[in-house]
């Protein structure tokens, strides 16, 4: 039996909401979301919309009157340019009264693949520093267990740095590459047996991704590396884009 909170609005439970992305957590997302409203015994007139959020920016969308399944796929969320840290909910609205029946708050959505974000949050942290006395405007750096990419803090906000092409396709496969590169010329473990060590999760990632694990009775990495940086590169999927924006001679 569905129950109420505090307020009477009913709260719809997650496993009755399926968000999907289209494609990949690093592409701008498009979704499927399917609501199974059966149970909760809501009024026909009412309307059921979704709701994404990821810092500052927000959309809404209206998904259709409540009927026992609502489902509507292919939403583009122009607003976002991917699908990290980007959470929903599910409202039902009588607009007539100015009601919120139902509602379903921080849903995360999964990937094609049926992956949870979580699989897919902080592989790789930003974060906005002081590099004047390094001298280059990023650069990876490595704490015990982790790995954080630094961005020049005159570059402007890190959320900012981080949606921008250049960042996306010139800094963050290059970082990547190079934190790949510390791993398998380093020591890791071939068995992949803990994944809370860094080698371990970066590995891991590639093999979700689409790569392979590295020869480990080799000394040359260097096509492996570069298989990585592919599929890493298809990944986030901005090589169009940019050879149009700079199809117009940005270079000088």
């Amino acid at each position: 039996m569905k129950r109420f909170n505090f307020t009477g609005r009913k709260k719809i439970f997650r496993e009755d909401v399926s968000i999907r992305l289209c494609g990949g957590f690093y592409e701008k997302p498009v979704v499927n979301v399917s609501v199974n409203l059966a149970d909760y015994n809501l009024s026909p007139d009412s309307i059921v919309f979704l709701e994404a959020q990821s810092r500052t920016r927000f959309s809404r969308e209206r998904l259709g009157g409540v009927s026992p399944s609502v489902r509507k796929n292919a939403i583009s969320l122009e607003q976002f340019d991917d699908a990290e840290n980007l959470s929903f909910r599910i409202k039902v609205v009588d607009e007539c009264r100015g009601l919120l029946e139902a509602i379903a708050e921080n849903i995360k959505p999964y990937d094609k693949d049926d992956n949870p974000a979580d699989h897919h949050k902080s592989i790789l942290p930003v974060a906005s520093a002081d590099l004047l006395s390094y001298g280059g405007l990023w650069r990876v750096d490595y704490d015990d267990q982790n790995a954080t990419l630094q961005i020049e803090q005159e570059l402007g906000s890190k959320d900012q740095v981080v949606r921008s092409l250049l960042f996306r396709g010139f800094i963050l496969p290059a970082a990547m590459r190079q934190i790949l590169a510390k791993i398998v010329y380093g020591d890791w473990d071939p068995d992949l047996s803990d994944p809370e060590e860094l080698s371990t999760r970066w590995l891991l990632f590639v093999k979700q991704i689409g790569g392979d694990v590295p020869e480990v009775n080799t000394d040359d990495h260097e096509d492996w590396l570069d298989d990585a940086v592919r599929y890493i590169c298809n990944r986030i999927s901005v090589r169009n884009q940019i050879i149009e924006e700079f199809d117009s001679g940005v270079w000088k």
